[in-house]
């Protein structure tokens, strides 16, 4: 049985990674949580410093133990700008597993974007973005590709990170053909049991997730990508605009 300490600090992270508690949510006093029954204020404490050392909290004085900001989601437009200047479509205070690649029959809204029928061979390639601070789960993000360019680049249908870029770079030098349209979409609804083994949650867990969508055309108006991704519970999109 795990210490009474490691028990509360497990309860307290799974309210954080729900959204239940937001960043900036500061979290009782220790003395309060003591005197409500969750165990001595050195349990209270330790189930504190542990939350903090796996970065989902910061303590001061003065301010006390607040919910640390979140590092946000982005959508897979901003990764693709973003590997093009830096070479890498991570964003700072994040990293990249399980990726996983394979050939499979379409879904119906997958053939959709494609213009392909439901059933035909498609590309699906995913991989888990997390906070390397804390290793929680940032964003599931899959793509899914017409099953040609697996033939033609075989490196695509490889289940680890690419080295050349992004799907979409590798597709377009391959092709010789541009993106010339981008239609991306965005909308919030509630977790379901199917999202458990990606988000790493519970399946009774309900919580508000953002899930972004990419389809990306090229000059000869082939969908060369539809991308999915789905945030984890908490998780925000933001974006920085200067103005003059």
């Amino acid at each position: 049985m795990p210490p009474k300490w490691k028990v509360l600090a497990d309860e307290i992270a799974a309210l954080i990674n729900s959204g239940e508690y937001p960043p900036g949510f500061r979290l009782p006093k220790i003395e309060d949580l003591a005197a409500a029954g969750k165990g001595s204020k050195t349990t209270v404490h330790s189930a504190y410093k542990a939350l903090e050392a796996g970065g989902l909290v910061t303590s001061s004085r003065g301010h006390g133990t607040v919910v640390r900001e979140r590092t946000a989601l982005s959508t897979g437009t901003e990764r693709e700008q973003r590997s093009k200047v830096t070479g890498s479509s991570w964003r700072a205070g994040e990293r990249s597993d399980s990726h996983m690649a394979g050939i499979i029959s379409a879904p119906a809204d997958v053939a959709e974007a494609l213009s392909i029928a439901p059933g035909d061979l498609v590309l699906r390639r995913s991989r888990t973005y997390r906070d390397e601070h804390t290793n929680s789960v940032i964003s599931h993000s899959t793509s899914w590709i017409p099953a040609v360019f697996a033939e033609e680049l075989p490196e695509l249908a490889m289940g680890k990170r690419l080295s050349g870029g992004t799907s979409i770079d590798l597709i377009t030098h391959h092709t010789g053909r541009p993106v010339a349209h981008r239609f991306s979409a965005m909308w919030a609804r509630i977790t379901t049991p199917a999202d458990a083994a990606t988000l790493e949650i519970s399946e009774d867990t309900q919580a508000a997730v953002i899930v972004l969508t990419a389809r990306i055309v090229d000059t000869s108006g082939m969908t060369i990508e539809y991308g999915v991704d789905i945030g984890g519970p908490g998780r925000r999109w933001t974006k920085e605009e200067v103005t003059e």
